[in-house]
Parts: structure tokens; sequence; C-alpha cells
């Protein structure tokens, strides 16, 4: 699980390689050439002037979504009968957005057709490329927010009235990804046309071409002659009306329905000279040779910490923190330091002792110490209802309590677990100076103080009966790392508290 550290910070580079050859890539637009409502003899007099090879940089958000959404939905019968089915649901998935880095309106590209896996590192200069524009902070902040959309989009897919929503979502990867297209050039009786080719796949993501004469004269005919029945069928209804009275505002409509459909079939037909295979392409045609210049990236300021040395707030030292982790320990005076792009923050930290239990059963091991945030909350319910039975035996966790959250690298499907138990079952702890097998911290305190809440209603979700009512307030006063002895045994962990 290797998870965001900043988007000030760094951002990871990589590059799908591009698989498709240039030769490949010509015969694939041949073929193209041939299919849809082209000119017909398009394939035998289309001429390629040129087809390179161009890496489009992407910004890529991918994170774990949480919900949990609660409502209901109704049916209404014929005999005046409303259903009602209530609905609970959690959403735990992964999502991915995707955003063009360059000018778009260029390349009319806006999202990144390739799924992830098989990307490599980035070499600036290596590939023509072109240079990725604007803000990494403002990208990030575009996709977390199209991310929480999605999340809920999921969750209330069967629901029609909300009453419970609440979506979160932990950061893993805030990348830049290069995507290689081959962009070919053609020209046709005159005419200038573009057509894309995925370098990965071989697919033709998009173009344009000349569109076929006959095609466009049928439309135009077929658009008027659909326009004037719509029309006349109107007129008659409003003149002389029938046996079945139809409403005025569906008269309007019609009415309205076929001049706009006549109006538009001449100049669909006189725009109609070039075709173009998706929407996305438009305006593709300017990107030209010229513009293929391999090119170091930049230093962005957004992308590097050039406007503040970050230091230890007590000691004074200059922080340097190993890759992948957000919380380090000071080289100078040891102090755990919750590391962002532009502060530093003390966290305290304590250890669990392994109980003499688990010393004994594991005796001989050494246990790995796995890092949990704790923090101490108040929940405060000022509004609940759950449809059917709500008694339960399992514990509450309203109220004051400690709420656990683990920050290693462990599967959420094994560490959720741990994290209710240890929430009901706060172990005992002690002051660590130097902690043997710690494990680095992965989540910063920001993404673990959301799921403590997410803790809280999934814990919830758990009882008997379907939750439809929750407003309370979640309340955080505190925080730390509290180091917890794990044994592991094979591919799995026993607990030593």
């Amino acid at each position: 699980m290797v998870l965001e550290r900043s988007v000030e910070d760094r951002i990871v580079e990589t590059m799908y390689p591009a698989l498709i050859t240039k030769g490949v890539a010509d015969k694939n637009i041949q073929r193209w050439f041939s299919k849809g409502v082209k000119a017909p003899d398009l394939a035998k007099k289309a001429h390629i002037t040129e087809n390179y090879l161009l890496y489009i940089p992407f910004w890529r958000f991918i994170a774990q979504g949480k919900a949990v959404g609660c409502g209901y939905s109704e049916y209404h019968e014929s005999t005046g009968n409303v259903l009602r089915n209530v609905f609970e649901e959690l959403v735990d998935e992964e999502f991915v957005w995707t955003e063009c880095a360059c000018d778009t309106g260029k390349y009319g590209i806006h999202e990144l057709w390739l799924d992830p896996g098989g990307e490599v590192p980035y070499v600036p200069g290596s590939v023509s490329s072109m240079d990725a524009g604007g803000s990494a902070i403002d990208a990030s902040t575009r996709g977390r927010e199209a991310v929480h959309e999605m999340i809920r989009q999921k969750m209330v897919k069967r629901i029609e009235n909300v009453t419970l929503d609440k979506t979160f979502l932990i950061p893993k990867v805030f990348e830049l990804v290069y995507a290689p297209v081959w962009i070919a050039h053609y020209t046709y009786e005159g005419g200038h046309f573009t057509v894309i080719v995925d370098g990965v796949r071989g697919d033709i993501l998009g173009g344009t071409a000349p569109a076929n004469l006959t095609a466009r004269t049928r439309f135009m005919i077929l658009s008027f002659a659909a326009g004037g029945l719509m029309i006349g069928t109107a007129l008659g209804m409003i003149l002389h009306s029938g046996a079945f009275a139809i409403s005025e505002l569906i008269q309007l409509i019609l009415l309205l329905m076929g001049v706009a459909l006549c109006m538009a079939a001449y100049p669909a037909f006189r725009a109609g000279k070039t075709f173009e295979a998706s929407g996305t392409m438009k305006n593709i045609e300017r990107l030209r040779p010229s513009l293929r210049v391999p090119k170091e990236l930049t230093d962005y300021e957004i992308l590097t910490r050039e406007n503040s040395i970050l230091t230890c707030p007590e000691c004074g030292a200059k922080v340097e923190q190993p890759w992948g982790e957000v919380v380090t320990h000071c080289a100078g005076c040891s102090k755990l330091l919750d590391v962002t792009a532009d502060e530093v923050e003390v966290i305290n930290y304590m250890t669990a002792k392994p109980n003499l239990l688990s010393v004994a059963a594991m005796k001989d091991k050494k246990p790995e110490y796995i890092p949990f945030w704790k923090f101490e909350a108040e929940i405060s319910i000022s509004d609940y209802l759950t449809e059917g039975d709500s008694e339960t035996g399992l514990p509450s966790i309203e109220g004051k309590r400690s709420y656990y959250i683990c920050a290693g690298d462990i599967p959420r499907y094994l560490s959720e677990p741990w994290e209710i138990d240890l929430t009901i079952r706060n172990p005992e702890l002690e002051a660590a100076l130097d902690i043997e097998g710690r494990m680095p911290v992965l989540i910063n305190k920001k993404t673990a103080t959301e799921l403590s809440e997410f803790l809280y209603l999934r814990y919830e979700t758990m009882k008997p009966g379907i939750l439809q009512v929750l407003r309370y307030n979640f309340d955080v006063t505190s925080a730390e790392i509290v180091y917890i002895p794990y044994y592991k045994e094979s591919s799995s962990f026993i607990p030593g508290v």
C-alpha cells in the first residue's frame, strides 16, 4: 500500500512504454479509412504525410474510497399503495481519476484511457513529450473532489431519498503519467486531416476524415422530411382538434422540435464536410511537428519545496523525510514528526508492551511494531433512527473514547478488525524512546482523522437493523502514534496485546 505523501512535496512521474510500431499504426489507420460514413474512396486517395510518436502527460489520482449511505426508495402502485425499501450502503473500493495535464484544446483528449499497470519510470528528455502545465495542488484538489463524487454516486445508486451521506478517501497515488500516441497527418483532395492512434494497444482514439457526401445528403433530406412531418402534425392538431384531445403544451413542443430539426438540417449538411470519430478530438489538427521537441520538465515550483526549508520545531535540525513515509523521526532529537510540504508537527508516540501470554506463545520470536494513530475523540448523538430490531450485544463506542487507526503497510481487510478491537478494548501503553522492528507510518494525521470517523460509522452499520438517520458531532481533541506489537506468522499477524 503506497500512499500519497504530499502533492506539494514530490510528484512521481511514470510512463507507458509504446508497444505499437509506426508500421502497425499505419496499417490500423488504413483499416480505419474504410470504416464508418467516411468518403468511399478515402482508403485509396488518402496520403499520410507524417506519423510521429508523442507522449501526453496526465494527472492521475488513485484513492481507496469509503462511504456510508442510508435512505429509502418508494414505489407507487396503481392501487395507491406505496412500497418503501430501506437501504444501508457501505462502499469500500478503489477509484481512479485522471485529467490531461496539457492544453486539452490542442489535443482534445481529456482523460487517460489506459488502466494502471505496466508503467515504467519516466526520464525527462528520453522521449518526445509535451510539458505538463497547471498546478499540481489544484489538480490534486480536483481529483479529490471528483473521487468524492464517484464514491457518492456509487453509494446512492439504489437510494432515491438519502438520509445519511458520508464519504471518505485514503489517497494512494498522485502522479504524472505519460501515455504514448501516434499522431498521423494525411491529405485527401486538398484537405488536411488527422488521426490519433493509441501507442499501447493500437486502437484509434479519434480523428477527422472527409465524410460521405451521399450519406450527408440523405441525412439532410430525412431531417427536412421528419421536421416537416412534425410541423404539419402539430399544426393539424392545433387547427383541428379531434376526438382525442392532446394538451397544448405537447402540440407546442412538437411544433418547436420540427422547426428546430429543419433549421439544423442544412447547416449540419454544410458543416459535415469532415467526419469526427470522437467528440474529444476537436482542433487536433493544431498539433504540428514544431511542438514535438524533446524537453526536460522544468522544476515546477509546485512540485518542489524551494520556498521553504523544513526544520524540526524542537532542535532546528533539517528534516529529511524518507520516500514513502509521512511521519519520520528527527535525526537530531528523535522526536516523531508529521511532515507535510510546508510544515512540521511534533507527534507524541507510545508503545504497547507484549502481554505475558503472547510472549510465552511466541517464545524466541521478536514482534513487529505496527503504528496506529490514536485519537482522543468525543461523539455526541442528536438523532438516531433504525428500521427493524436495534438491540445488539455489541458495546457502545460513543461518548469519550480512544480511536485507533492503522497507519502501517497492512491491507485494510486485516487492519480494520484490529482497529475496532483496539477501540473497544484499549491496550495499556507506556512511553517509548527506541523501538526495534518499527514499521513506517504511511497515513498522515488528516487522513487518519477521517478514517476514525468512518470507523464509527462502519461500526454502527454492523448493528442489527437498517440504519436510516444518524446525526452526530465527532470531535477529535488530540492525536498520537501508538506502536502495537504483532507477531508475524506466514501470511498472518498474531496480536501481542
